[in-house]
Formats: structure tokens, sequence, C-alpha cells
């Protein structure tokens, strides 16, 4: 069991009951991506909780967050955030380059974006709740998401961007 896909089934379930009780903030974010309560399906549910977590939808997260998806294709922007706007990345279309850049410079972080790939400092990675307890886990990965996906830490890395997000 993949308790990150799980975490958003739970998630997809609350929308659901809480829409169709007519409660707000599930209808805004329903209205969000132009989603109405009524007679609302689980799978609405999933894809707008996909949505919010930068995905495509529910099938592009669960094959994403279940470490099946290659190398190459699209990882969404899970580990982006809106509040990270603002920093100045290091934005790579080839994962050797990123990798290479990486090398050189290892107290950073190699994240995927879509199909693109982003190297970023310590303050893009405390933006997105995910520094201090999580060293353990950026060792065991080699600050690398990319070399790293589907592993064990990777895991707990997508778990605790879940839950802190």
């Amino acid at each position: 069991m993949n308790r990150s896909i799980e975490e958003l089934k739970i998630r997809a379930k609350k929308l659901q009951n809480k829409a169709l009780e007519g409660e707000d903030a599930a209808c805004a974010l329903l209205a969000k991506y132009r989603m109405s309560p009524d007679g609302l399906q689980r799978k609405t549910c999933l894809n707008v909780i996909a949505k919010q977590q930068g995905f495509t939808d529910w099938r592009h997260a669960k094959t994403v967050l279940g470490g099946e998806a290659g190398r190459d294709e699209d990882q969404g922007s899970f580990w982006h955030s809106p509040s990270c706007s603002g920093f100045l990345n290091n934005w790579f279309a080839h994962y050797s380059e990123a990798r290479d850049y990486l090398s050189q410079n290892p107290d950073m972080y190699l994240l995927p974006y879509k199909k693109q790939y982003m190297v970023v400092a310590e303050n893009f990675i405390k933006a997105i709740n995910l520094s201090e307890q999580c060293a353990p886990y950026w060792k065991a990965v080699g600050h690398d998401l990319i070399d790293a996906y589907g592993s064990s830490a990777w895991q707990t890395l997508v778990w605790t961007r879940i839950v802190r997000g």
C-alpha cells in the first residue's frame, strides 16, 4: 500500500462528502476546477485532489506517486509551489545537465518539474516544508529526486510534501 496515494484517496472522499453537504470551502474548490457538487462522483474528486497536487488528473498522480513513471515522463508540478515563484532556480531540459550542475553544487537539490528539471537552493526546500526533519532522507537520495525516484526515502519525502503541503 502506498500511503501517499491512500492519503489522496481519503482527501477525495472528504471533499466529496463536504461538497455534497454544501460546505463552502469544498464547493469553492470544485468551482476552481469548474466542477459542481451536483451528482458529484468520487472519480471527480480524485481528479480535483490530483490537480491540487500538481498533476493533470488522478491517473497521472497515481502513476507518478506510485513510482511507475519513466524518467522522461511528465512528473507534474508536485514539487513546486506558488510560494517559490520568487526564487531564482536553475532549470534544465535534460537530466544529465541538471545532474552535472548538482555535482558542482552538492548543497543544492535536484527536483522534477513536468518534463524538466530544476536545481534549487535550501531556501526553496524550506519554502515547501521539506528541510529540517527531512535531512536524513535528502542525504539518502543524494539531493536528487530523479535518481532516487520510487525509493523508500523518495516515498517519505513525497508523504511529507503531501501532509505539510
